[in-house]
């Protein structure tokens, strides 16, 4: 810390208050030694009177905050001299102390201010995490993602992320959001196609009370839940042709109009679509329209594909085996160099969202500190025997007997049955995503 005040006495005082509870002090008798100090020395703290000699304590702290913004300054001020302290905290001062202060105060006010400067790094190192999850990688695919993030996220126009499924488009669009203007206010995500017709409209725009059958009272939709955030439509190209011109209404005008009402609300939303689909071929199809898809396609990011970034695989397992540890409190093992050999020569169609799940089965299951190839893979892993082969099929191998379908079917069944009905999980363990799965669902008519 840096004590700035031509009284010799006051800087004596808070030198010895300040050093009594921790604190490393270096002191100076005017501004201009306090310059030179700062220059050669970080300060965390700069604690100033307002009326010094020559360079006054208000330029010191306009200086010093230009030099280093992240320096604390806690300007000393006579009773009369609080206006100037005011004027001071506009220049980037962040408390001031009155005089006569008595050791106590003193204390007070620099444990405020150092605990304040803390929480602005938590919150800091909270938004980076939120904003990139598990979005690592030293790929340069993966540096130019980054660098496109930063950049699109200061734009605030309406962005369509395209790529496979499981490359974490969710967590682009929580980066977009997350480094953008809207980084204080709610993010909101939806999947288009996981809710069909009047559900999605209701999850969408809202309804009032009676709209409908089971409506017994007044919902929000999510774009009045976002309002002035981020609302993420996942999936979009699986939006239902007759929910398409209500969504382009509203992207077009600013405001939702809630299921059963004829009165509409005003929202400022930031719309960040994602899709696996090629939306071009949807709209020349006549699938999707021509006028939402020109609506969404303003700044389009491709996500790049796992195999397309395969240097960036020993670095995710890395990561994804710290969070998996953590989460089941467990020693973290050691993954052998064979092990990150046959993950890199993998394909990962089920991209980063695979490369996580065969992770985490790998930790969970592990018998020994030491994670080798076999441990990351299934089969071997749970102990499943190998599957037949054609020349298998007969009467020893009943199986034979039932379509793909059928037996597709009799599979989801039974990892739900297993999993509880809970589809998240049943998706994860599938190795599909949701969307996926609530296709299959609906295609084989599964409750």
């Amino acid at each position: 810390m840096l004590v700035v005040d031509d009284e010799r006495g006051v800087r004596t005082l808070c030198a010895d208050v300040l050093q009594r509870a921790g604190h490393a002090v270096t002191v100076a008798a005017s501004a201009e030694e306090a310059l030179t100090a700062a220059a050669t020395q970080v300060f965390d703290l700069v604690l100033a009177d307002v009326n010094l000699p020559g360079i006054d304590g208000i330029e010191l702290c306009k200086r010093l905050h230009a030099a280093r913004p992240e320096t604390l300054v806690i300007l000393i001020t006579g009773f009369p001299s609080i206006e100037n302290a005011v004027r001071g905290m506009k220049q980037g001062a962040r408390d001031y102390v009155t005089k006569p202060f008595s050791p106590d105060e003193l204390r007070l006010v620099v444990a405020r201010a150092l605990e304040e400067r803390e929480l602005r790094r938590e919150n800091a190192a909270l938004r980076r995490e939120l904003a990139y999850g598990n979005l690592v990688g030293r790929s340069p695919a993966m540096r130019e993602l980054h660098a496109n993030i930063e950049k699109v996220a200061r734009a605030d126009a309406t962005v369509l992320l395209v790529g496979e499924s499981g490359t974490g488009k969710e967590l682009v669009a929580r980066a977009i959001h997350y480094h953008g203007t809207r980084a204080h206010r709610p993010f909101v995500a939806v999947n288009c196609g996981a809710l069909v017709g009047s559900l999605l409209e209701s999850e969408l725009f809202g309804h009032v009370r009676g709209a409908f059958t089971g409506a017994d009272k007044a919902k929000r939709g999510l774009f009045v839940a976002a309002d002035r955030g981020t609302l993420f439509l996942d999936e979009i190209g699986e939006l239902q042709p007759e929910l398409q011109p209500r969504l382009l209404r509203t992207l077009q005008e600013g405001e939702v109009k809630p299921v059963g009402s004829v009165d509409t609300i005003k929202v400022d939303v930031r719309v960040v679509a994602a899709t696996h689909r090629d939306l071009a071929q949807d709209v020349a199809s006549g699938r999707f329209r021509e006028d939402l898809y020109y609506r969404l396609n303003v700044i389009v990011l491709a996500i790049p594909p796992l195999r397309e970034r395969a240097e960036d695989v020993p670095v995710l397992v890395e990561h994804f085996v710290a969070r998996v540890c953590e989460r089941v409190k467990r020693s973290r093992p050691t993954v052998t160099d064979a092990a990150l050999d046959w993950m890199v020569a993998q394909r990962w169609p089920g991209n980063v969202r695979e490369l996580e799940n065969a992770v985490e089965r790998a930790v969970v299951l592990a018998g020994s500190d030491v994670l080798d190839v076999v441990d990351f893979q299934p089969q071997v892993q749970a102990g499943v025997s190998p599957l037949p082969t054609a020349a298998d099929a007969g009467s020893e191998y009943p199986l034979a007997r039932l379509s793909l379908e059928a037996l597709e079917k009799m599979h989801i069944e039974k990892i739900l049955e297993l999993s509880g009905g809970q589809k998240a999980r049943a998706a994860a363990i599938l190795g599909i995503n949701r969307t996926t799965l609530w296709k299959k669902l609906r295609q084989y008519g599964v409750e």
